[in-house]
């Protein structure tokens, strides 16, 4: 009980940080590190590249901080007392440290959470590996769980440009995920996934967690934005947000047929937040499709479209009553003459 108390406490003060930010993607992972003795606090070398050399008094521990890019440690709570005052704050790019740090160490020295990776589904790989993905909707604080939230999901603003690469890495069973350029917010990402934590509890198909991760370009954002609450609440789902304020496995709920998926995951205030995401080519082909539109000027005997960019564009016309009375035909330069077709 008191482990969870704790956790609880460290949760809240990380959101009370958070909230006075402005930046929302904090890619790096942060890590609570217990030592309650003195003589096991790493020393710590400041480089010139940002990160940090960590120097402990068993050597195969230094050798075990040096195989990996630590980029601060710190104590989390300096002015607390009591048990509070044992805690350090581990800032790195991979959860394999603390998995190594975890085995090798004893509780004695180290007190570490533990993760332990499960395979990724064949499903999510063959859904995700070598394509890319925009996302174009989401759902706050669900209070229902599910593939999605029909009465709750909104479409993301029609400027709103948030596109990821994945790329499955099979030697190392990790799913990478990188943002095509900038988002609308000015951020970028490239981290990487495993499969979800088994607790034998809830299930761990079609699971993902955060593993692997790199600084990124973190751009200040403004409250008024519409970019910001969606993408801080994104990163925050994906663990890589500036608020710790989401819980548990990343779902991955699939609809192969669209082309879609939806990222599900719990919040803190037991609520579940939903991000949608569709095939770039297929939300391309949607979005010109929606912008395209046909119209007939009065006096002018050619078939005019909206905002078509004649390429490769054909068009072909039926009747009311299902019949075809133009076969499909090059519209270039507003060529196609409909003034001697009737009505309907």
């Amino acid at each position: 009980m008191k482990k969870a108390y704790y956790l609880l406490i460290f949760l809240w003060f990380s959101i009370l940080n958070g909230i006075g930010q402005n930046s929302i993607l904090c890619a790096v992972q942060n890590e609570y590190v217990k030592i309650e003795n003195p003589a096991d606090i790493p020393t710590v070398s400041y480089n010139e590249d940002g990160t940090v050399t960590l120097t402990h008094q068993d050597q195969n521990i230094t050798d075990i901080f040096a195989n990996y890019t630590i980029y601060d440690f710190y104590q989390a709570f300096p002015s607390s007392t009591g048990e509070l005052f044992d805690y350090y704050t581990l800032v790195h790019g991979n959860k394999a440290l603390i998995v190594e740090l975890h085995t090798y160490s004893h509780p004695e020295v180290f007190v570490l959470e533990e993760y332990i990776p499960t395979p990724i589904s064949s499903t999510v790989i063959d859904l995700l590996d070598g394509k890319t993905y925009n996302l174009i909707k989401h759902c706050f604080e669900s209070m229902e769980s599910g593939a999605y939230c029909p009465e709750d999901e909104i479409n993301v603003p029609d400027d709103f440009i948030l596109q990821v690469a994945f790329n499955y890495d099979a030697d190392n069973d990790i799913m990478y995920a990188e943002t095509v350029g900038l988002s609308s917010c000015g951020n970028y990402f490239n981290v990487g996934f495993k499969g979800g934590f088994d607790d034998g509890i809830t299930p761990v198909e079609n699971t993902l967690q955060l593993w692997e991760s790199q600084e990124g370009i973190s751009t200040v954002s403004d409250y008024d934005e519409p970019c910001h609450y969606i993408e801080d609440a994104l990163y925050s789902v994906l663990d890589i947000g500036c608020q710790e304020a989401n819980h548990g496995n990343i779902k991955v709920n699939i609809d192969s047929e669209a082309e879609r998926f939806v990222l599900e995951r719990g919040n803190m205030i037991f609520a579940y937040n939903f991000f949608t995401f569709e095939d770039a080519n297929l939300s391309v082909e949607e979005h010109l499709l929606e912008l395209m539109r046909p119209f007939h000027l009065k006096g002018n005997p050619y078939l005019q479209i909206s905002n078509a960019q004649n390429d490769g564009l054909t068009v072909e016309i039926y009747t009311l009553s299902g019949q075809k009375i133009l076969n499909p035909t090059k519209f270039e330069n507003n060529t196609i003459a409909i003034s001697h077709f009737d009505t309907g």
